[in-house]
């Protein structure tokens, strides 16, 4: 798998090169067979621009862990997303390895499957610059779905978007759940902030001497009445 990964990370570049060296305009969109179609004279309506950078090429060598650091800021800024969150993610799926590839075909850093690198405009997924733009832009687009549920967030990216949905929820997949600890853990390493739930304060029923029954939280306001906890039982 991890070789078929990697060609067709090179088979896109090609298509690529060819079409943007003869100076035409590149075309693309993917079928619900999950083939990627590219054209330079699309006729099908589904065809929409492929607006992604030139292919590049990658040196294994070229990238040192500040040079990492620094795309990362600059990415996670640009979509509003915290960099421990980044950091920790790229930790979980690769080891911060740029030519990692799994036995899904899911590559680079932050692990873009082909179809989902190629709709978010990713033309050489094992570029790390290229690779983190896609994986942040593609967190930021989770996070927003969810409305900032880090959780459901991490679910959508470890098992996709429609498996949350279905579920209404974290699915029931162990290495989805195995890998949400994992990340979180990670994220808390590197300084994140996950916000606590609040926990919810018992609420009381109060019988005023006119025979009033009042429901509150804050029993305090309401001195020398009676006042009956009642059971959180089930909350």
């Amino acid at each position: 798998m991890g070789k078929s990964g990697l060609t067709s990370g090179i088979i896109i570049g090609l298509i690529f090169f060819i079409i943007s060296s003869a100076g035409a305009e590149l075309f693309h969109f993917v079928d619900r067979n999950g083939v990627i179609h590219f054209s330079n004279a699309p006729t099908d309506p589904r065809y929409k621009p492929f607006t992604g950078k030139k292919f590049s090429s990658y040196e294994p060598n070229r990238y040192s862990e500040k040079d990492f650091n620094k795309i990362i800021e600059q990415k996670s800024k640009k979509y509003k997303v915290d960099p421990a969150l980044v950091k920790a993610v790229i930790r979980a799926e690769s080891s911060f390895d740029p030519q990692a590839v799994s036995y899904a075909g899911a590559q680079g850093l932050m692990q873009l499957m082909p179809v989902t690198a190629v709709n978010l405009d990713v033309i050489n997924p094992f570029d790390p610059e290229e690779n983190i733009e896609g994986g942040v832009k593609y967190l930021r687009y989770l996070l927003s779905l969810f409305k900032n549920d880090l959780k459901l967030a991490l679910a959508a990216y470890h098992a996709g978007e429609q498996n949350v949905a279905k579920h209404n929820g974290i699915p029931p997949i162990q290495q989805t759940r195995d890998y949400i600890k994992k990340v979180l853990d990670f994220y808390k390493g590197y300084g994140g902030n996950i916000a606590a739930k609040q926990k919810e304060k018992p609420i009381y029923k109060v019988v005023t001497a006119d025979g009033t029954v009042t429901f509150t939280n804050k029993p305090e306001l309401y001195k020398n009445q009676q006042i009956y906890l009642l059971s959180m039982k089930g909350k």
